[in-house]
């Protein structure tokens, strides 16, 4: 058995971390689980250590860490600690072409009557094509990639982003047993009712 360092770190989520260097096992483990079950650790434990030495993972270990991960509690906890530690760099809504707050209250009225909140809404620090958008619920922010921000990009592109992160805000994510229901099916519902989705899928697949 190599010899082995077990810490609890300041993660900004529910990190584990496992590497084996010069002979010995090095773990990290988020704050957030110093307080867990025995039981859980020693799941925790199992799967760290199958993932480094490339062995079958225990169902029972599997499903015991993810009961854990996934219950209510935790869930709030690790939210919490994300936006208390959790660093976002905010560039701003107003673009070089679009401004996101107006784009924002523009559908706003148009599909929500003006009720939905307005959370902090910028521009991506770099031109992604991976991530075109996201909301970050933890800081509640609304991130569109510059990419769009171009003479060259429809509205309707924009608007459409926009508005499937929008319903992200009236529809969070759910928990059904251990899975994350990210687009539950009132989400997609509302989701179709966009005029322009079709032109808008088609111009993000080109991108």
């Amino acid at each position: 058995m190599p010899l082995m360092h077990v810490r609890f770190r300041r993660f900004t989520s529910l990190n584990t971390t496992i590497r084996l260097r010069e002979g010995q096992i090095y773990v990290g483990l988020s704050d957030l689980l110093e307080g867990a079950p025995e039981a859980v650790h020693r799941a925790i434990a199992h799967i760290l250590l199958a993932k480094l030495y490339r062995k079958p993972i225990s169902a029972a270990h599997n499903l015991r860490y993810k009961r854990f991960a996934s219950s209510a509690a935790v869930t709030r906890q690790t939210e919490l600690i994300r936006h208390a530690r959790g660093s976002k760099r905010y560039l701003g809504p107003e673009g070089r072409f679009y401004n996101l707050e107006e784009v924002f209250d523009s559908l706003n009225m148009r599909f929500f009557g003006g009720l939905l909140g307005r959370p902090e809404l910028t521009w991506s620090e770099h031109m992604a094509k991976r991530s075109l958008g996201h909301y970050d619920a933890a800081h509640n922010t609304i991130v569109v990639s510059r990419v769009f921000d171009r003479p060259s990009s429809p509205r309707y592109a924009i608007e459409y982003l926009l508005y499937h992160e929008m319903l992200h805000l009236k529809h969070p994510v759910k928990m059904r047993g251990l899975r994350r229901c990210v687009h539950s099916s009132e989400f997609k519902a509302e989701e179709a009712r966009f005029p322009q989705l079709a032109e808008a899928m088609a111009f993000i697949r080109r991108l």
